[in-house]
Parts: C-alpha cells; sequence; structure tokens
C-alpha cells in the first residue's frame, strides 16, 4: 500500500515540476527540465567572431583551412544562435542552421550533427548555446560549418556529444525572416540565414511538376524567378521530403527559407522547411504567350534547318541572329554527336553571369501558307535548371539592337529536361503558329549564369510547316 501511495505522489510531484518548468508554448517538444543555462558572458562569443576566424585563416578564395577551438571544460567556450532549419519533413537531415538574432540577423552558420528528429528538442525559433571546446569550423560543400575536428577537417559532432554540447535554452522567439526584393541582393554573408523573396514564381515550364523530379537520387532543383527583374533561384528540396511528390505552387508570391548553396558548390539556393513556406496566391507575371488555334499541316516545308552544313564550334549561323546581350563571348555554337550536328550553349565555365544569349532565325514568311507549325528538337545535358526558352515575333527588324524592343511572345512547348548527370535524348516541341502573318521570327534564348544555372542546352531540326 505505502508503495501505491509513494508511486502516486511521485507522478504529481513531476506532473507539478513539469508544469511549472514550462516557459514557452511550444506543446509538441518534450520537456524535462527548463531551467535557463548559466552561461557567463566572458564564456560567449559570436557567430560573427567565429566566422571571422576562419575567414582570417582562409583569405583566398578556394582555401579549405580547419579552424579548431581549443581549451579545456574550465575555460568553455559558447556560441548562441536561433534556430532556422526543421527536419520534421525530411528537407534537412543531420544539420542545423542558426543565426544571432530572431529578427534582422547578420550572420548565421551551419551546425552538422549525426542526429535525427532534431525538431523535437531544438526546434524553429529555438535559442539553443553550442559549446565550442573539441569542436572545429570549416567549409564544406560551399558552406561554412562547425562540426567534430575529425584531421584537418570536419565531420558531424556525435549524438552522444550533441547532447551535452548543445544546450536548449527555454526562449523560443518568432523568427522574422529577412525580406528581400530581389535574388541579385542576396550576398555570401547571408548563407545559412532565414529569408523572404518576395514575388517570385516557379519557370513557366514547370507547371504541374512535383517537388522533386523522380529520377533525381538526392536533390532537385527547381528554377524560381523574380517578377521584378527576371533573377532566379534554385529551390533545392530533398528526395526524402515527405512532400516530395506535392505539385510545385501555379501562381506568384513570396516564400521563406535558409539560403544555402548547392552540393557542388556552384550556386547559391534556398531550402523550406515545409510547404506552407509558399504564400503563392498573385497572379503569374509571365510575358505574353503565343495562342494560335485551328488546324496545322506537315505536306509543306516553308523553312528547316538541321545544322549538318556547318563546321564544330561554328557561331556564325547564315542568316541567323547569334548575340550574346551582356557583351560576353558565349554564343551558341554547332556541336556533333554520334554523326549528327546541333547548336548548343551553356553557361559552364563560361565565366559570365548572368548569361543571356539569343539564337533567332532568319525571317520565315508565312504570307504564302495556311496552318503553319513550328517544331524542333532539344537535349539537355548536366541539367541543374531550365534555362532555355522559346519566342516568336513578327516586328523583329533582324536587327541585335533591336531584340529588347522587339515584341515577342513566349511558346508554350516542350522543351528537354534531362538528368542532372550526363545527358539525356532529343525531345520534340511543337506549336501553332497559324495565326501569324508577314515575317515571323523564332528566337531561342538561353539564360543562365557560371556560378548559377548552367545545363548545357543542344537544339536541333527547326522547322515550320504548313498545308
Amino acid at each position: 500500500m505505502k508503495k501505491i501511495i509513494y508511486s502516486l505522489l511521485s507522478v504529481i510531484v513531476l506532473t507539478i515540476t513539469l508544469n511549472s518548468c514550462v516557459k514557452d508554448t511550444d506543446y509538441e517538444t518534450p520537456q524535462i527540465t527548463c531551467e535557463e543555462p548559466e552561461i557567463a558572458s566572458s564564456q560567449l562569443t559570436s557567430i560573427q567572431n567565429i566566422l571571422a576566424l576562419w575567414h582570417a585563416a582562409n583569405p583566398n578564395a578556394g582555401d579549405r583551412n580547419l579552424v579548431p577551438f581549443v581549451g579545456e571544460d574550465a575555460n568553455a567556450l559558447y556560441v548562441s544562435g536561433y534556430v532556422v532549419s526543421d527536419d520534421r519533413t525530411g528537407n534537412f537531415y543531420k544539420e542545423l542552421f542558426i543565426q544571432d538574432k530572431a529578427e534582422n540577423p547578420d550572420y548565421a552558420v551551419k551546425i552538422a550533427i549525426d542526429m535525427r528528429s532534431m525538431f523535437t528538442r531544438f526546434d524553429f525559433g529555438r535559442k539553443i548555446y553550442l559549446k565550442l571546446n573539441g569542436l572545429g569550423i570549416n567549409k564544406s560543400h560551399g558552406e561554412i560549418m562547425i562540426g567534430e575536428v575529425d584531421g584537418g577537417d570536419i565531420k558531424p559532432i556525435k549524438e552522444k556529444r550533441a547532447k551535452k554540447t548543445i544546450i536548449r535554452s527555454c526562449q523560443a522567439s518568432v523568427i522574422t525572416p529577412k525580406s528581400l526584393n530581389s535574388v541579385n541582393d542576396i550576398t555570401s554573408d547571408m548563407m545559412g540565414m532565414f529569408v523572404k523573396l518576395n514575388e517570385m514564381q516557379f519557370d513557366l515550364s514547370l507547371k504541374g511538376k512535383p517537388f522533386v523530379n523522380p529520377s533525381d537520387n538526392y536533390d532537385t532543383h527547381r528554377r524560381l524567378v523574380s517578377c521584378a527583374d527576371n533573377a532566379d533561384i534554385m529551390l533545392e528540396t530533398s528526395s526524402f521530403a515527405s512532400f516530395k511528390e506535392n505539385v510545385l505552387p501555379e501562381n506568384q508570391g513570396s516564400l521563406v527559407g535558409v539560403l544555402s548553396r548547392d552540393y557542388g558548390d556552384h550556386f547559391n539556393v534556398i531550402r523550406v522547411n515545409n510547404v506552407d513556406a509558399f504564400n503563392f496566391d498573385g497572379s503569374r507575371c509571365d510575358p505574353a504567350m503565343l495562342d494560335c488555334t485551328g488546324a496545322t499541316g506537315t505536306a509543306t516545308t516553308v523553312f528547316s534547318e538541321d545544322f549538318e552544313s556547318y563546321n564544330n564550334n561554328d557561331t556564325n549561323i547564315t542568316g541567323w541572329t547569334n548575340v550574346n546581350t551582356n557583351g560576353g563571348n558565349t554564343l551558341f555554337k554547332v556541336g556533333s554527336y554520334s554523326g549528327n550536328k546541333f547548336v548548343k550553349c551553356s553557361a559552364y565555365n563560361s565565366g559570365e553571369n548572368p548569361l543571356e544569349v539569343w539564337l533567332i532565325t532568319p525571317p520565315i514568311n508565312l504570307d504564302n501558307s495556311t496552318g503553319e507549325e513550328l517544331s524542333f528538337k532539344t537535349k539537355t545535358g548536366y541539367n541543374n535548371g531550365a534555362a532555355l526558352s522559346v519566342y516568336v515575333s513578327t516586328d523583329f527588324t533582324g536587327n541585335a539592337a533591336d531584340i529588347s524592343s522587339a515584341t515577342w511572345l513566349l511558346v508554350n512547348t516542350t522543351i528537354a529536361n534531362g538528368p542532372s548527370s550526363g545527358y539525356g535524348s532529343f525531345v520534340e516541341g511543337t506549336a501553332n503558329v497559324s495565326c501569324l502573318n508577314g515575317n515571323m521570327y523564332v528566337a531561342f534564348k538561353y539564360s543562365g549564369g557560371d556560378g548559377a544555372i548552367t545545363t548545357t542546352f543542344q537544339v536541333d531540326d527547326v522547322k515550320v510547316t504548313a498545308n
């Protein structure tokens, strides 16, 4: 009987203790105690300071010199920050991103931790303290991160150690994202921060696509475009995310997420905690679209180019306009594979960011035919984003200087979207152009950038047929 009474008393005392210690509103997070850690101000450093240490040891681009944090427990050094990543959906894995302030942050850093389901303790907005003794900081895959010292590099902090070195504060704050009106405002200091990108939409070619391409084993990159200035950034989603099969939002608006780098450290990405990150309730800002209806035919060939008469690397295609609108050297050029020739363009190793190249056909007269249809083939290699779009115009003069003043209609058609490694196969795109008259120009526009979207696009067998 006494044992039963003692057991009941223990349950009551434990219940009172738990209720009295909870000082925040995160009822999903198990809490044993909520005593705020007592850390002397002399033991605290800032994210800014530890990043400065790393940069001082790595003055040159490409440097990856480990900076260890040494010292005994008696002289323990801590850094604090607010958690802005959430691994409950599986889009973040064994990593915590923290920033120095809940609002208007100046610095952020990544912590590599060999733990899962960290949201149950280190939830979004939670302030944490990380004991730095025995850890180190270095750059890995484009991200500066803290982890355990492993020879001359770092590795994820083991779970047993993490439970001792990462201290959970009772403080959970509302995180106000840093608002950005242009992707071009992103700086390297913002890596790891929780930001809000305004007036964004997914590339039109992604309409109806899921967050993750089923053929990707790890991450999928989907191109987001700014309605304000047409700048772009890639949304990176893990193939292990619980929302991977959800269809991308079709409209335009804002999204919030963590800024980061892709695994190969080629371009900036934004990663979301969940699908609630999107507030895409505005109308799309796409350019005017070609919208022809009626029957088309293939009996007569009005125009045809297969590029077989040119040499490899030729950029001067007779009658075509081939121009880099930013004044760089990269153009569409002739390539070949297995006896077949085509034109191709890529931002990879171009040294140009942004890169915008237009390849425009000679004038194609439509006055003596009816039921005209445009067709062409495209293929992609090492695809890391949609970079090719197709336009038509009837008021372009043929002069490269007049590209920006001409009226261009976007062609909604099939464009290749191949693998992230290696090359896909040619796919055919078609479009009804029967409602156009006079001279029609067809433009293949490549938009990418070295260090951003670098997909290689090949174009072949451009034709216009009619009844």
